[in-house]
């Protein structure tokens, strides 16, 4: 049990610093701020499971630095195109489309996403998540529990309600248009 509290507290991290990063990049880039989940909080599950899923795979191999990286790209890529397919068919639209970009596949993931998530990722495998796990074992294991229970019972939450909201909205068909669609989702609430 106390292996998994240590992947909740990394799920919620990295959901979080993913937000982070893409609110950042997307601001400056559309030159305006807009919730980049589709959560109410600043959350993007996506980078969390898949930062998970890194951590377990290979925090601990002995794979090359190389034959990690490109398996990460991999990961990244079946995740986000997946996600992208469920998400579009629960709540038909898209929360991103890469048709503009050379080397896509369907509009879901592109080359020029994957190279930066496999180097995001193993710089976070190896850097980041050695960092976050000596803070978070330095926590008195009251503590470190109450943590990663709160974060989970936050994060479902987040979700239950953010899923509950988007369900009784009338988004258009295709491809929504983000910052539209987080200024439908907050003024229901």
């Amino acid at each position: 049990m106390v292996h998994y509290l240590s992947d909740y507290v990394i799920l919620f991290a990295y959901a979080t610093l993913g937000w982070c990063m893409e609110t950042l990049y997307m601001g400056v880039r559309e030159r305006r701020i807009t919730n980049r989940g589709f959560l109410l909080g600043p959350c993007c599950p996506i980078y969390g499971a898949g930062m998970v899923g890194i951590t377990l795979l290979f925090q601990d191999s002995h794979y090359s630095y190389w034959h990690v990286f490109f398996s990460i790209i991999l990961l990244c890529s079946l995740l986000e195109y997946a996600v992208s397919a469920l998400m579009e068919r629960v709540f038909h639209t898209r929360w991103w489309d890469y048709h503009d970009m050379r080397f896509n596949i369907h509009g879901r993931i592109c080359l020029e996403t994957m190279l930066p998530f496999g180097l995001l990722g193993t710089f976070a495998l190896y850097r980041i998540n050695p960092f976050l796990m000596m803070l978070y074992h330095r926590l008195p294991g009251f503590i470190s529990g109450k943590l990663a229970v709160g974060l989970v019972v936050l994060l479902l939450a987040d979700l239950t309600i953010s899923v509950c909201v988007l369900r009784n909205l009338s988004l258009p068909d295709g491809d929504a248009d983000l910052p539209l669609r987080s200024h439908a989702v907050c003024g229901k609430i």
